[in-house]
């Protein structure tokens, strides 16, 4: 998470959020979920399962109902609004993620298959993918950035698969819950509760 941070000591201005986005007749039913007391809200499939939510109400963590997927959102609030397409705050972003991704994993002595870098996509902010082998798990990970209000949003999104068609369904779901991110105001009861802790 620390590349949030990162990137919110470099942004000052940011993007009124648009409307949330339909998914398409194919996809899986989907439910409402929302940080900050239910003031940004967003949908996810109806069968993800939450695995923690952060005691600030700024990120939740969800697993696919097969274990494949391991989805976070996370938001950081600024003081000003960001231009979702400003190319040097773009080229701010960049410097600050891939440096820090690659240092977390060189940190994490893991094997990389396919090193950090930029994949343009018109949707959002930033978009970075990566693979690598942890152990015996070869992890397919996203990291995708908007720009909602006054919030950085951003979502990363690890597929524990070879099968490059199962990680892009999984990055395909992360990238529609973030393009469905909207705000409005705080509603408790859209927060979906976490499962309790022994």
């Amino acid at each position: 998470m620390k590349h949030h941070v990162l990137v919110a000591a470099l942004l000052t201005l940011c993007l009124a959020a648009g409307p949330a986005t339909r998914p398409a007749a194919t996809a899986p039913a989907r439910v409402r979920d929302g940080l900050i007391n239910g003031s940004v809200r967003f949908l996810i499939p109806a069968d993800w399962e939450i695995v923690s939510r952060a005691d600030n109400g700024m990120s939740v963590v969800y697993h696919t109902p097969d274990n494949v997927g391991t989805i976070s959102i996370l938001i950081t609030q600024q003081q000003e609004a960001i231009p979702q397409h400003d190319m040097r705050v773009r080229a701010q972003m960049q410097k600050a993620i891939l440096g820090w991704d690659n240092d977390d994993l060189k940190n994490r002595k893991v094997e990389v298959i396919d090193a950090p870098r930029i994949e343009p996509d018109d949707r959002f902010m930033l978009k970075v993918h990566e693979r690598f082998k942890d152990a015996d798990h070869l992890l397919d990970v996203l990291h995708i950035y908007r720009g909602v209000g006054l919030n950085l949003v951003g979502v990363t999104v690890a597929a524990s698969t070879q099968d490059w068609g199962e990680a892009k369904k999984v990055h395909d779901a992360a990238a529609l819950m973030l393009m469905s991110v909207n705000l409005g105001p705080p509603d408790p009861k859209i927060v979906r509760p976490a499962p309790k802790k022994e």
